[in-house]
């Protein structure tokens, strides 16, 4: 509603925020109602999907900027990252011990192939996945790592905010891998999403037109957004707007610890989720719709009502 609000009687594009909210919400109803019967199949539709684009689009893999199939490596370095996700999440749901090993093998594969495509955040997001499904075993308190996981992200999005605000000033304060991580380009950009938060605190300048009012964006053809997620709704739809993003992350922080799956499948859940909304505070890959269905997916597979034969092996203590 606030989107419609935050456009109305200006130029815009509130049909395609709109369409991406009920992208993710839908893919994470589909989720939640496919995981509620089959807890596997989800998180293996979408690792295989990823696998099998990778398989069809190889140069996904060579590191090119503008390689295939979304033709930006980030957002296919995010795909790749929700694929690890969604292997650790299955290979935690099925029952046999050696299809568990064969999946998290190939959740091991899926991190290189994260890695090739150079896009840091994702890599380091797969990374920190796998590792938290091998290590799964030892989670008995789910809300502590989801408690762990939003403090991580609150703490990336006020950096962003920081060095926004900072604009010029922060760009000779950073390191050198910091520096070459986030480049000048992105620090002036989210300077640009501040200041037009200052300046239209209120609706923003409206859904899709923070590219026409970004100086930075104006000088550079190759800019398509302001590499935050938080920022840019900031900046077209004011303080409102980026209240309800706050809202609506709480609320997937919450739904992921009232979950009714098992401690180890929240805890991976919680992880991948985060490990996606770092890097979207970093970059514009939540604007590809295919990130988003695969983001919805796994967030409804892991926050869906375990089927019969999970709840008998929880039952069991097996899980």
């Amino acid at each position: 509603m606030w989107g419609l609000v935050a456009g109305a009687n200006r130029p815009g594009e509130p049909e395609v925020y709109l369409l991406a909210l009920l992208t993710v919400a839908g893919a994470y109803v589909v989720g939640r109602v496919v995981g509620a019967k089959s807890g596997v199949a989800v998180p293996a539709v979408v690792t295989g999907g990823v696998v099998a684009a990778l398989v069809s689009w190889p140069g996904a893999l060579n590191g090119s900027a503008a390689g295939p199939p979304l033709d930006y490596g980030n957002a296919n370095g995010a795909l790749v990252a929700l694929a690890v996700g969604g292997a650790c999440l299955a290979a935690l749901l099925v029952a046999s011990d050696r299809r568990r090993g064969e999946v998290l093998v190939l959740a091991g594969l899926l991190v290189l192939a994260a890695f090739a495509t150079r896009s840091v955040a994702a890599a380091v997001g797969a990374l920190v996945v796998l590792s938290t499904a091998l290590m799964s075993a030892g989670v008995y308190r789910r809300g502590s790592v989801v408690v762990v996981s939003a403090v991580c992200l609150a703490g990336v999005v006020l950096g962003t905010v920081v060095l926004g605000t900072l604009g010029p000033r922060a760009e000779g304060g950073l390191g050198g891998s910091a520096q070459a991580g986030l480049t000048e380009r992105r620090v002036r950009l989210w300077s640009d999403a501040v200041h037009l938060t200052e300046r239209f605190p209120v609706r923003g300048t409206g859904p899709g037109t923070f590219t026409t009012h970004s100086a930075t964006a104006r000088s550079d053809a190759d800019v398509r957004s302001a590499h935050s997620m938080w920022l840019r709704q900031g900046a077209e739809q004011g303080v409102p707007g980026a209240l309800c993003l706050v809202a609506v992350v709480g609320w997937v922080y919450l739904r992921l610890w009232r979950s009714p799956q098992p401690a180890p499948v929240v805890a991976v859940g919680a992880v991948t989720f985060t490990a996606f909304m770092v890097q979207a505070s970093m970059d514009y890959v939540a604007e590809f719709p295919v990130v988003l269905v695969a983001v919805g997916l796994l967030l409804g597979s892991a926050t869906a009502m375990p089927d019969a034969d999970l709840r008998a092996r929880i039952e069991r203590g097996v899980l």
